[in-house]
């Protein structure tokens, strides 16, 4: 019997974690901050984007007491990573460069997780540090750098306040940007 439980949950969790990274590709692909021109809307950016909103998913799941919700890092980031791959098969990258291309993003997408988790850790000091990562890494147009950091700031807290439950049953507080760190300004995915 604890085979059959193990098999189950273990279908649970792909089918949580496929949720999530359902919500976090719609939310990192939105068109709200590309329209309003904080982001670039080109490839390379829009994985970028990926690459935050991730970083702020697998930030706050190990947090977690349970352990089904502390494997599912390694889910998202395998369909985040595939969703890559396939990306750039779509744009036509030949079987040849592929590989190469993959891995820098791939390398990118770790680098930037990692360096936004580090500033998520730090609390009430992560709005400059999230600022600085942000410019450095390009992600947002100049001088837009401390608006998506409130934003990403936000989308933390929210995060933070979410149920373990709803992380299981795959749902996350994903919103809209611009999120900011007042609560009556952050607006959830599908509001009008």
């Amino acid at each position: 019997m604890a085979g059959l439980s193990g098999i189950l949950g273990s279908k649970a969790r792909r089918r949580a974690a496929d949720s999530l990274y359902r919500g976090l590709m719609a939310a990192a692909l939105a068109p709200e901050a590309y329209a309003a021109g904080i982001v670039a809307d080109d490839i390379d950016h829009r994985m970028q984007m990926v690459a935050v909103h991730a970083a702020v998913l697998v930030w706050q799941l190990p947090k977690r007491v349970d352990a089904e919700l502390r494997q599912m890092p390694e889910l998202v980031h395998t369909r985040v990573l595939d969703g890559f791959d396939a990306a750039l098969r779509e744009m036509g990258v030949g079987d040849a460069s592929i590989a190469r291309k993959a891995r820098a993003m791939a390398e990118h997408y770790y680098g930037l997780g990692v360096a936004i988790v580090d500033c998520l850790d730090d609390g009430p000091g992560r709005n400059d540090k999230l600022e600085k990562v942000l410019e450095r890494n390009g992600v947002a147009m100049p001088g837009h750098c401390a608006e998506l950091a409130a934003h990403v700031a936000a989308l933390a807290e929210r995060f933070e306040e979410h149920s373990s439950a709803d992380f299981l049953k795959g749902s996350a507080p994903w919103v809209a940007y611009p999120a900011a760190s007042r609560r009556s300004v952050a607006k959830p995915r599908g509001a009008p």
